[in-house]
Parts: C-alpha cells; structure tokens; sequence
C-alpha cells in the first residue's frame, strides 16, 4: 500500500472559509451495528441490498424536503435501516423495506420551479444508472426516486455548502474520531458517505476507474471486511484510488507511516517512464557512505520486483493519471522498517546489488531551502529564469523589470508554487485579454447538476517595457500538481510560450474536504477545469509542446536535461 506521510498535499485552495451560520449539528446519537460473524461476510443479495440502500441513502439526504433541510440525524437513519436490510430474505422484501422507508418521510411537495432551466448552460445532468443497473429497484421504486429528484429540495441545503471558488463544502459530517477501527455499520457508512459526495458533487466522476455506479456495490465486501484499523485504511485508499483524482488523497496516518516504515533511505526517487531512477543521493557525512548514485536503477527491493511493488500499491494510490501514482509510489519507495535494505540496481547498464543503510526519518533533518534571492537569476546574460517554488507575488515587478532587456525566460513549474500569481504573471506577456478556461460548478439546485460558468480571463499588466516579447518556456512534469497546473494553462494563453517537459498530475480544480469515520481526512476535485475549446485538463493534465524527460545518463552526470533543452531553445531563436 501507499503510506501517507508525503501524499497529503497543499492543494490550490483549501476548503476553508466561513459558511454562513446553519442549523447546529446533530448529535451522532445512532447505535451502530456491531461487528459480528453474521455481518462480516454478506451474500450477492445482502451485497446487492446494502448498496442499494446506501444509495438511496444518497439520494435522499441531497433530495428529500425532510432530510437535506437537516432535520434528522440521517446517518443515524442510514445505521438504523441496515439491520431490518440484511435480515431480509428475499429482493421483494428488501425492495418493500425500502419503499416504506421512503413512504416514512412523508408527502413531498410538488415543486414547479424544479423544472425552470438554470440561467447558466448545463454541462452535465444527474441520472439513476445505479438505480437501472440495481435488480433492487424496480419500476415503482424507480418512480419514486424520479419523482424526488424532479421535486427536490429548493431551501437552504444542511449537509452540503458552497465555497467562494464554487466548489462544494461537507460541513456538517461527524467524524466519529474516538473509533480508531469503526465497527461495521460506520465502515459502510464510510463507504456511503463518500461514494454519494462523489455522486452529486464531483465534476469527474466518469474519469473514475471504473462507472461509478458500480464502485460501491463492488467495494462494499472489501469495507465490510476491514475489521482492523489498518484494514479500513486499506479499504478507504482502495475507495480513493478507484476515482483516480489527484486532490483524493488521504491526510497524514500515524498507523500507515508506521506500517511502511520508520527508516528511510536518504535519496530521492523518480520514475522515468517505468523505471525507478535514484535522481539525488543525501551525503551528510552522517552514518556510512550511501552505495547509491544518481542514474542508478533500482530493479528490486530485498529482492521484490520494482514492477511488483508497483502492482501492488498502485490500486491504494490516489492520482489522476499513472506518472502522478507512481510520483507518489516514488517518494515512499525507500521508507522500509528495518534499519538495512537491499537493493538491485542497473548502474551503466551494469547489474548490482548494494546495501543501504536507513535512517530514522525521525531524525533526518529537513534539506536547507535556497537562499530567497535566488527566486530567480541569470542563466547566460539573454535568459532569465524563474524558480515557482519560491515566488511572491509582490517580487513580480521588480524580476520582470529586471528581465526587461533579455531575450527569453525558463519559468519552472517542477514544483507547487510559492504564491498564486496565475492571474498576475501572465499578463507580464500580454498586449491584450486572452481566454484560458472554463469551468463547471455544481449547482445548488440540483444535486449532481453541473453548469457551465464564465470563462477566465488574464489580462495584460500595465508599466513601462510591457508587455514583454521575449520568448518564454514553462517546464513541468509530473510533479506539476494542481496550482501548478492552473497557472500553467494561463501561461499557455500568451504568445510566444512553449511547454516543455513531461506529463502532468492532471488534477486541476479546487479541492473539497471530507471526513470519513474514524476521523479520516481525505477530498476530491470540486469544479471543473478545462481549455477554453472544452479539452479537460483533469487526467490528461498539462500536455507538452516539446516532450523531454531526464535520463539515467543525464541525472548520474548531475544536468538538467529540461533546463538545458529549453535553454537550447531559447538561444536558438
């Protein structure tokens, strides 16, 4: 499995913000259903039933007059159904049982004004494929669920909020964190509760692994199953990697660093293509000399296959495309829990095996930042070059005034930028307004609606020698996450910019916060963000003009093979 330690991260803007005031929070007050033989190992129909009403659990808590305006503990209500589900011994009972359920909540209201077209284009509509692909539902259950989705709730909603960005908030989820393992019932719940957030509020479900729809009926036995706290780690990673979105990671887990690790090997990892290439070695004279150089290989690990590890980590690793999964592979190829380990390497095309000693991560002190003025500097006395990783915004006019005079500008999106200055920096580059993106936010009327809204616009800076008309190259790859990404795209709408590296994160879009049971921190994508001729950038991520990637040769050498490629451009012209 992927540990956490590294993977939660800092991501273009956080959920945070002020919600207007709400109904106050209901007490967790339901009695969960207690782990039991019986219970850890349910039946194709049980499985079937359980998914079913997890489902229509859903639909209701977003839907229903009685339940999204939050007034009763829906949780509680979801706990307290599953016993009277299981225990039925037929699909007619469980579709019965259900009926009433929905019958209990009472009459809901015809709503006229459900059906008045939103002023925004739609991008995409909401629909029951998991109630036509679930042999629970039948047509009379069918009718009822069409028929609270086209009357929904219209009202202030409880369980879902709207941030600034337009992306969705949860604030009203108990986090059921005295439970290091939860019981069976909050396992589901779990499982529940994030499959519908997906369900109503992602933009990016069809780029899940597979229909969504067909996700919690599959992973409902392995939830069911995850009867230790590591166990239902494992369950939730597998739950995040199955939607294949890059801002789904899981928050830093003190049960899962410590199931991967406390030792490091002090050295950096990167794939390249599919091979494990060692990028940096740490040498600071503390402990033995470390066996590893830069461009070494790595083939196996105390003699597991590289490819191996992968297959088995990749299904737990959270990403939108496979260079972000094995990034995140990479950074935590080395922690191990012993104080040695043994490794295969190609060194020049040579096999070798070393061993390495670890230390404790504990102790390792963090690597020394550069100095803040070298936020940018001179390659030759043409090309100027921008590190993202440390800028501010308010050092943009006095770099670009001093870049004034030269020819070209490496501006290094390898990283997560320092500052959002994605609507500031690349109107250094232009002579009039140019068009970006677009996005897609869900609307609040609607649950699982999303409405196409204005697109994005930089615009050009004003000040003497503006704009600039040098030629510019972005450099990215697979680090290039999120924020990075999005102020890639809006260099990409000025003139006279080239792309050059490697395949993105693709992971674009404001992050959503959720709580999962046991008191889980994870999230996922919360708009939409795509080209402004429709193209998604999420998965596909930023693609490249000119495509170059380090080499084993280039990194034992100690270049800088993109730099040195964009550098090679820039001179060129």
């Amino acid at each position: 499995m992927l540990p956490i330690r590294y993977v939660w991260l800092l991501l273009l803007t956080f959920c945070a913000g002020a919600l207007r005031a709400q109904t106050p929070a209901l007490p967790a007050s339901a009695p969960a259903i207690q782990a039991s033989p019986a219970a850890q190992s349910l039946t194709p129909r049980q499985v079937a039933g359980v998914a079913a009403l997890g489902q229509l659990w859903g639909l209701l808590k977003y839907h229903h007059p009685a339940v999204a305006a939050g007034q009763q503990d829906w949780d509680a209500a979801l706990l307290r159904q599953l016993p009277a589900l299981l225990a039925c011994r037929t699909t007619a009972e469980q579709r019965q049982l259900l009926r009433g359920w929905v019958r209990s909540l009472g009459e809901v209201p015809a709503c006229p004004s459900c059906a008045t077209p939103p002023a925004l284009p739609v991008h995409t509509t909401p629909d029951l494929r998991w109630a036509r692909e679930s042999r629970v539902f039948d047509s009379a259950l069918r009718r009822q669920l069409v028929y609270i989705q086209a009357n929904r709730y219209q009202g202030e909603p409880y369980y879902v909020g709207k941030l600034p960005a337009g992306n969705a908030s949860f604030p009203h989820e108990e986090a059921y964190a005295n439970q290091a393992c939860p019981d069976v019932g909050l396992r589901i719940l779990a499982l529940c509760r994030f499959w519908n957030m997906v369900e109503y509020y992602s933009p990016y479900k069809e780029l899940a692994a597979r229909p969504w729809a067909r996700v919690l009926p599959e992973l409902l036995p392995v939830f069911v199953a995850a009867d230790t706290p590591l166990r239902y780690r494992h369950a939730v990673l597998r739950l995040l990697g199955e939607l294949q979105d890059g801002h789904a990671t899981l928050a830093p887990d003190a049960l899962l660093d410590q199931e991967a690790g406390a030792y490091l090997v002090p050295a950096v990892v990167q794939f390249i293509g599919e091979q494990a290439v060692v990028r940096h070695v740490r040498q600071d004279g503390i402990g033995q000399p470390s066996p590893l150089a830069p461009g070494d290989i790595i083939t196996h690990l105390n003699s597991v296959p590289v490819a191996e590890l992968i297959r088995r980590r990749l299904p737990e690793t959270p990403g939108s495309n496979r260079p972000a999964r094995l990034r995140l592979i990479a950074r935590e190829l080395l922690f191990i829990p012993t104080p040695t380990l043994t490794l295969d390497l190609l060194r020049e095309g040579r096999p070798l095996r070393v061993q390495a000693e670890a230390r404790l991560y504990s102790t390792l002190t963090p690597v020394p930042r550069a100095a803040a003025d070298s936020l940018y500097r001179f390659l030759t006395p043409t090309v100027g070059y921008i590190d993202m990783a440390q800028v501010r915004r308010d050092k943009l006019p006095r770099m670009m005034q001093t870049f004034r005079q030269t020819r070209g500008l490496i501006i290094d999106l390898r990283n997560y930028p320092g500052d959002f200055v994605a609507g500031q920096l690349p109107g250094y580059f232009l002579r009039e307004p140019a068009t970006f993106a677009r996005y897609a936010q869900f609307d609040t009327r609607a649950p699982g609606r999303f409405l196409r809204a204005d697109p994005d616009t930089v615009y050009p800076q004003a000040g003497p020698g503006l704009p600039y008309t040098g030629r510019v190259v972005v450099l990215v790859n697979e680090i290039t996450l999120s924020q990075g990404e999005f102020t890639a795209m809006t260099l990409r709408a000025t003139p006279n910019c080239t792309i050059l590296g490697s395949q993105t994160a693709g992971a674009d879009g404001n992050r959503c916060s959720i709580t999962l049971p046991g008191g889980l921190k994870t999230g996922m994508s919360g708009i939409g963000v795509y080209y402004p001729d429709g193209r998604p950038t999420q998965g596909l991520g930023i693609v490249p003009d000119v495509v170059v990637q380090p080499t084993p040769d280039g990194l034992r050498a100690g270049r800088d093979e993109l730099r040195e490629r964009a550098l090679e451009l820039l001179q060129r012209q």
